[in-house]
């Protein structure tokens, strides 16, 4: 389900794309979707002024961009996508049960997930200026800009030291793998799992042993991917 929020609408004429830029200047990439044929008649982007509390928060269509001037907190998910091209930027702290992003994601401040920080591979990006702390990280290919330190219980994914910039790094080579990950994650593994051998099981991670659809369907619905 998509969500409508009250606030100045671009498309009702109470926002404009330059007032938009101006908000979304401290973040690279911003600007490539503030775009007139991007938005219209099907999509719109809207400016909340001030802090704003939601259950949950889908973008997509109608809503494809959102600044929120304060802090956001969220219940329970929050998830973008990259088909529209959506942009989430959050002037203060965004705090969330889950996060699930595949389109462009941009926070002022720190940013707190109670159970997963998931990325999903595409164009765009996650810029986060404050602190980032999650249970569970799992960038698969997206791009993750941290400018202020990061911290994880897990990282899920090889490849994630190579998603986030250099000086972070070292906090994510630790992945969870093998048996140890399979063990904690209940209901997630491949179908491919019977081919595997038991060496090659104890030195693949996430993207091997775990059905990926499965999984995202989970932070999705800000249901728990490990258990403890």
């Amino acid at each position: 389900m998509q969500t409508t929020l009250q606030g100045r609408s671009y498309q009702r004429g109470e926002i404009t794309l330059e007032e938009l830029a101006a908000l979304t200047a401290g973040f690279n990439y911003a600007s490539a979707l503030l775009d007139e044929d991007l938005l219209g008649n099907d999509y719109d982007a809207v400016v909340v002024d001030g802090d704003l509390h939601l259950p949950s928060l889908t973008l997509g269509a109608p809503l494809a961009f959102l600044v929120v001037t304060g802090n956001l907190v969220i219940d329970g998910a929050c998830v973008d996508c990259d088909e529209p091209a959506t942009g989430l930027y959050v002037l203060g702290n965004l705090q969330a049960g889950s996060v699930w992003t595949g389109g462009m994601l941009g926070v002022q401040g720190d940013l707190t997930v109670a159970r997963t920080l998931a990325g999903f591979y595409n164009d765009y990006a996650a810029i986060v200026k404050g602190t980032t702390r999650a249970a569970v990280f799992f960038p698969e290919n997206h791009y993750f800009q941290f400018e202020g330190a990061p911290t994880f219980d897990v990282v899920l994914g090889n490849a994630a030291p190579y998603r986030v910039p250099k000086q972070w790094a070292t906090r994510v080579t630790e992945t969870l793998k093998g048996r140890a990950l399979l063990d904690r994650a209940v209901g997630l593994e491949s179908d491919d799992l019977p081919a595997l051998s038991a060496e090659q099981i104890e030195t693949f991670g996430a993207t091997e042993l775990l059905d990926a659809h499965a999984l995202y369907t989970r932070v999705q619905a800000d249901s728990p991917v490990l258990s403890d």
